[in-house]
């Protein structure tokens, strides 16, 4: 059985949500990295195919897939004094360190031979990542059995990654761009990045010990094809998980071609995207007591939904952007998309953890092992969906690595940027909000 209190609505501290919070600090960091810049390392200066680099991606993140279910289960069965998820989280810390250093430290060989090491690169990226967020982020459903502590605690998880964000979209490629902007100066920044990873992994261990942890409620095997059964009972947790299918899609494709757009179409370098980034970072952190508030007044659903709608209308009006652009209508875009997207992160994180609660009414299990690698299996694998649509679309739209990166493209490769950019991120989003107006999950329904 679980151990004390599995039942009561636990209060969390400030200081143990902030805690667990700055783990995403680090996990947003080595995702959003890789996500922003490694496509574009690995065609502009590795000189690998944009179609075989987005395969190498993809094939890793499908890997990283298949490894997030069983690390789900071994989580959740895991007995030890640091609890059921920590120890993993400490083990996992200096791998997600060192794989994001090896991947912008490749040695000058031919294609093949480089081909091999980012592949075996990213396999190493791809398990660390697992073996860290998989029992990371089952830990707030055990933190607490109440409705609102979890937003309370998603907002901190909110705040971190919105910096992680930053730091992976923006300050790694400004970073590079600061220290030479050439094949070097990604492998400096890639030892320097990846330091900062392992530590910040490392203090969210550290600080989480007076977090509450629960024990296995049952210690016989539970089979796999039982608890995909029970998740298919679970109407909230699968419309949530379309939900973030969709985003998740669009978003990767966003990312992936950010660097290209900037550039390619709007002829900025890398500290431009970095200014971009911290505008809509520090918009974001501002609106989040405002966002959490909202949701009081007018519900998780509705809150969501609308946000997800504003930032929708706000990436249209890239169409629109050029380098002559006002820098007021420039900022103007970047805290627009950093209001919207607070709520869309608060919401979302909160109304996951809603369903993995909703989980333990429906069968009395507590599995939030398997929940959070059934979540992280879709998160990775529509992650790994964005590099590979990408580098599809520019192999087979005429992307000329050759060029400079400000240089002029031709049409068809500048529609494929707008395509990544702008176009496929807006449709993802629309059908999210589609799929969210039957989400059914109320507080009354969780607090009955």
């Amino acid at each position: 059985m679980s151990n004390t209190r599995t039942d009561v609505r636990t209060l969390v501290s400030t200081r143990v949500a902030a805690s667990w919070g700055l783990g995403s600090l680090g996990t947003a960091t080595m995702l959003n990295g890789v996500a922003a810049i490694l496509l574009y390392f690995l065609v502009t200066f590795v000189k690998i195919e944009p179609f075989l680099a987005g395969a190498l991606l993809f094939g890793s993140k499908m890997l990283d897939v298949v490894t997030d279910p069983p690390m789900g289960m071994i989580s959740d069965r895991t007995r030890s004094r640091f609890g059921r998820r920590r120890p993993w989280m400490l083990g996992a810390s200096f791998f997600c360190g060192l794989s994001f250093a090896m991947l912008f430290n490749v040695p000058e060989a031919g294609i093949g031979a480089s081909s091999v090491y980012v592949g075996a690169g990213l396999v190493l990226y791809a398990l660390s990542y697992t073996a860290f967020q998989v029992p990371y982020m089952a830990m707030p459903a055990e933190m607490t059995d109440d409705y609102h502590q979890r937003t309370k605690i998603m907002s901190w998880r909110v705040v971190f990654m919105t910096f992680g964000n930053l730091a992976g979209l923006g300050g790694v490629p400004a970073l590079a761009e600061q220290l030479g902007a050439d094949r070097a100066a990604y492998g400096e920044m890639g030892i320097l990045i990846g330091g900062f990873i392992f530590v910040v992994m490392l203090a969210c261990f550290l600080m989480t010990g007076e977090a509450r942890q629960t024990q296995p409620t049952h210690d016989e095997h539970i089979p796999l094809r039982r608890q995909l059964s029970w998740l298919l009972d679970n109407k909230p947790l699968l419309i949530m998980i379309g939900t973030k299918v969709a985003i998740y899609i669009g978003l990767a494709s966003n990312i992936a071609v950010a660097m290209f757009f900037f550039a390619g179409v709007l002829k900025f370098g890398g500290k431009m995207l970095g200014l971009f980034l911290g505008l809509q970072t520090i918009t974001s952190i501002l609106c989040l007591p405002l966002a959490a508030w909202v949701s009081k007044r007018v519900g998780k659903r509705e809150a969501y939904m609308a946000s997800l709608v504003g930032f929708c209308c706000v990436v249209l009006t890239w169409l629109v952007a050029s380098p002559e652009e006002p820098m007021a209508i420039f900022v103007g875009r970047a805290i627009l998309l950093g209001a919207f997207g607070a709520g869309a992160h608060l919401y979302g994180q909160s109304m996951l953890m809603d369903t993995f609660a909703w989980d333990y009414r429906l069968t009395g299990v507590r599995r939030e092992g398997v929940l959070s690698a059934a979540f992280s299996f879709v998160e990775k694998a529509c992650m790994a969906l964005g590099p590979l649509i990408v580098g599809t679309l520019f192999s087979f739209m005429g992307f000329d690595k050759q060029l400079e990166p400000t240089a002029d493209q031709s049409a068809s490769a500048v529609t494929a940027m707008y395509l990544g950019f702008i176009w496929i991120p807006v449709g993802m989003q629309i059908m999210s909000v589609t799929l969210l107006k039957f989400y059914p999950l109320t507080e009354g329904d969780l607090q009955s």
